[in-house]
């Protein structure tokens, strides 16, 4: 005998967000409203596909965020920060920084980052930092602590700071961290400057006025020896929260510079509930998302924002790879926690979020600040800070910085 089935009706998903049991504003992150599930969209399930990799630990425990930077002859340097070490003055530092600053420990691997090294070098200090060499011969570093970049012109050995302020009109004012220059055809390099005021400032000060954000590139013309002229950028909006903030700057094959910045509660995402309201978080990092925002003019104006990634999904660094494919490497601020890749085959007009790449888990919400770099052979590098251990008392180091050699798949057509 037959059993007949009955076909099974393809599944919807409600149209409300799941709705958690939870409270925003009772957690142990410096009172950012991180529950681990904002930006989730709860009404699905994943099917996981495993790809190999090599995942490596730069240096000890305490070790956190740092940047990635491929030289000439092929070998890596990383610089993650001492989060155990005693903090040190940063030169020219921002507003928001005081100059106080975690030591950077730069690391060096000369097998595609299948083992580091510590290097000696003169002092750096700063974490959210950013790690390039330039066709020039000169490295530049940039941190969220130091308002300007530090040069070396011997690989990594010895550096100098060279100012990069954009004037502070207001106490409350801070110099955003950008991820990276600006390269123009014509040589010349710039750095994106812009200024704002943090978001619980904006909204929970009384009786006082802020600024709009400004934003200035500072041009190099000597490929990154001295900065010195300096071009004033058109927002697309008025607000005191910077426009680019921790932003990634890339020029697409049609001459447009992309860029992904970070945003908060201030600019919600549409038809998605805000974490809580604006304001009443003194550290808004769960309502933290990227957007992207282009120019034709080689940065003096941009496109206003469009939406990219969800709530708690932060530090966005974009890679156009040797394939024409883009890829964003982003940090989860929600579970699983950890450093997530999403590809773009139009140069940044779609992404495919149906099929993200898991880079790394991260036990606790103390991860992040991924940039990814492409080797001669293709295969993809990406340095990432996480949290493995969370009983541990905080002086024996929490956190780590890793890197993972990994592949995408071969692109389709």
């Amino acid at each position: 005998m037959t059993t007949l089935h009955k076909p099974v009706e393809p599944l919807e998903k409600p149209t409300q967000p799941f709705q958690w049991e939870h409270d925003a504003y009772n957690n142990d992150y410096h009172g950012s409203g991180r529950t681990g599930y904002n930006g989730l969209d709860a009404h699905c399930v994943t099917q996981n596909t495993i790809l190999p990799a090599w995942r490596t630990q730069i240096g000890k425990r305490g070790m956190y965020k740092g940047a990635l930077a491929v030289l000439p002859d092929g070998s890596l340097l990383a610089s993650p920060i001492d989060m155990l070490a005693k903090t040190g003055q940063s030169p020219y530092p921002t507003r928001n920084s005081s100059g106080a600053a975690w030591p950077v420990l730069l690391h060096k691997s000369t097998d595609g980052g299948r083992s580091w090294f510590p290097i000696e070098h003169t002092p750096l200090f700063g974490k959210e930092g950013s790690l390039h060499y330039l066709d020039s011969g000169v490295m530049l570093f940039t941190s969220e602590s130091l308002n300007g970049v530090c040069i070396s012109e011997d690989e990594g050995l010895t550096w100098r700071a060279v100012e990069l302020s954009c004037d502070q009109r207001q106490t409350h004012e801070f110099s955003a961290c950008m991820r990276n220059p600006i390269f123009h055809d014509d040589g010349t390099i710039s750095m994106m400057r812009c200024n704002g005021t943090h978001v619980g400032y904006v909204d929970v000060a009384e009786g006082f006025q802020f600024a709009n954000c400004r934003a200035c590139m500072i041009h190099s013309t000597d490929g990154g020896r001295t900065w010195t002229d300096r071009t004033e950028v058109e927002l697309p909006w008025e607000d005191p929260y910077p426009f680019f903030c921790e932003a990634d700057f890339l020029r697409m094959p049609d001459g447009r510079l992309l860029a992904a910045t970070r945003c908060e509660v201030r600019v919600p995402l549409k038809d998605k509930p805000v974490p809580y309201p604006a304001g009443s978080m003194p550290n808004d990092h769960s309502a933290g998302h990227m957007m992207l925002t282009e120019s034709t003019d080689e940065g003096k104006t941009w496109s206003m924002l469009r939406e990219f990634l969800q709530y708690s999904e932060v530090h966005g660094q974009l890679t156009l790879l040797r394939d024409g494919r883009l890829l964003c490497t982003y940090a989860n601020y929600h579970l699983p926690f950890g450093i997530v890749a999403v590809v773009s085959n139009d140069y940044g007009q779609t992404w495919d979020h149906e099929h993200p790449f898991q880079l790394a888990l991260s036990l606790g919400a103390s991860t992040g600040w991924p940039t990814t770099r492409e080797l001669d052979d293709g295969t993809l590098i990406t340095i990432h800070a996480l949290e493995p251990y969370s009983i541990e008392p905080p002086e024996t180091g929490r956190t780590v910085c890793h890197t993972v050699r990994w592949q995408l798949p071969p692109k389709q057509g």
